[in-house]
């Protein structure tokens, strides 16, 4: 079966956008998941992009789906969102013109896709679901806290899978990651016990897929614990650290990747595929907030290689993480009067573009140094072009600003010296 994808979305009268129109192309490359990247200042509307994409999983609750038609700002005058997927298939979801209507619908056009139906068909209200599931959907911000939780041993977990899956605010649940960990080592030790070595295998395999992946964002082995207390442990390089002395951006990437491995182990798939072979889409808002630049390069390669047959659509503000891969999509969004639309067409990321060439054609950011170095910079250019146009210029206040900047560090003494000697050489003076 075919991968199930979204193909293109459209937002008319929503927060920043009058019509927006946007189209997402197939990955180049079958070994690595498919990636769409939206980038634009703030205000540009990049989360309401990802919070439009998420109604196409009905898990969604009337006060989500509000939520976003709330946020037009046209007021009289009707809103909707269309998506389209695999199979031409259509999902329009629209309100009225009264910012106090409820949706008035969600007619869907077109074949609905087996993988999707089945999907939609699920119970995400029951406990459990033992529905037999082809692909999903989960969402992830970067923008909330992550809190310790108490455990008190092993136990079942009561909620369903796909609980709040869909919801950028509430899909993390920290306590459920933990009785997951618990629970997973917790069998994996009596099986051993028992000399059960297939179930064993399983148990351990379970939370090793979690543990790889963020001994490879850190560089470091990473393996997870418990003490007699049942508290969650992180051993790394041999060192032992409660969840809560981690630093922010450690628990972040531990709370989504967890939260997302997690759920995937517990849910009931239709065939054997290893979870890192799954069909999903993953929405990402702004993952990168407590990361450490170093770890904004990791990120999204690692998910890249590792879930091949997922699509994945992140909002980002860091050149780190846009230069970070190849092949994925990169979509500007940029402000025209008070609306937001698209800055062109989607580019493939390069991840051999310097963070210096991603700032200016991504980010349009051109300016090198803080501001007011960039100041005294445009102060110098502006003298230059006196002397070499054999103006009068104040030579106590050049000198005073060359040596000025020539102090900042190294690097600006190095160009202030490259600079006077070129001056030197054209006017054949001694200038200062």
């Amino acid at each position: 079966m075919e991968n199930f994808r979204i193909e293109s979305l459209e937002i008319n009268k929503i927060g920043a956008f009058e019509h927006l129109k946007m189209d997402f192309p197939k990955k180049t490359d079958p070994e690595k998941a498919e990636i769409h990247i939206l980038t634009g200042e703030n205000g540009t509307g990049k989360t309401t992009i990802l919070e439009a994409l998420v109604l196409l999983g009905e898990s969604i609750s009337d006060n989500e789906k509000r939520k976003i038609f709330n946020k037009s700002t046209h007021a009289g005058k009707e809103s909707n969102i269309r998506i389209t997927t695999s199979n031409n298939y259509e999902k329009v979801a629209w309100k009225g013109g009264n910012k106090e209507d409820a949706i008035e619908g969600e007619p869907q056009m077109g074949p609905k896709p087996k993988s999707l139906e089945n999907y939609l068909d699920y119970d995400f209200n029951l406990p459990s679901d033992f529905s037999l599931l082809y692909f999903a959907m989960f969402a992830y911000s970067g923008n909330r806290s992550i809190k310790n939780e108490k455990i008190i041993g092993p136990k079942e977990i009561k909620d369903n899978p796909l609980l709040n899956s869909l919801d950028f605010n509430s899909s993390i649940n920290t306590e459920n990651l933990f009785q997951w960990i618990i629970n997973t080592k917790f069998r994996e030790l009596r099986a051993r016990d028992k000399g059960d070595i297939k179930n064993e295998k399983l148990y351990k395999d379970s939370l090793k897929k979690l543990e790889d992946i963020i001994s490879d964002l850190t560089d470091q082995k990473t393996v997870f614990d418990f003490d007699d207390n049942f508290n969650v442990l992180v051993k790394i390089d041999r060192l032992v650290f409660s969840f809560n002395i981690l630093s922010d951006g450690l628990k972040s990437m531990i709370s989504w990747i967890g939260d997302l491995l997690m759920r995937m182990d517990r849910l009931n798939w239709i065939n054997d595929l290893p979870i890192f072979e799954r069909n999903f889409i993953l929405f990402l808002d702004e993952i990168e907030v407590h990361l450490h630049p170093a770890l904004q390069r990791k990120i999204l390669p690692v998910v890249q290689k590792l879930f091949k047959n997922a699509q994945i659509f992140i909002s980002t503000h860091s050149p780190f993480v846009v230069g970070s891969v190849d092949s994925a999509y990169v979509h500007k969004l940029k402000k025209v009067g008070v609306y937001a639309v698209l800055d062109g067409d989607p580019i493939l990321s390069e991840d051999g573009k310097s963070v210096r060439r991603i700032l200016d054609e991504v980010f349009g950011i051109n300016e090198q140094y803080g501001i007011n170095v960039e100041d005294d910079l445009k102060k110098f250019r502006d003298f230059r072009q006196k002397i070499m146009m054999g103006q009068e210029y104040d030579i106590k206040e050049f000198d005073k600003l060359v040596k000025h900047l020539a102090s900042q560090s190294t690097e600006l003494e190095q160009m202030m010296g490259m600079e006077m000697n070129q001056l030197r050489r054209i006017t054949h003076k001694a200038l200062i």
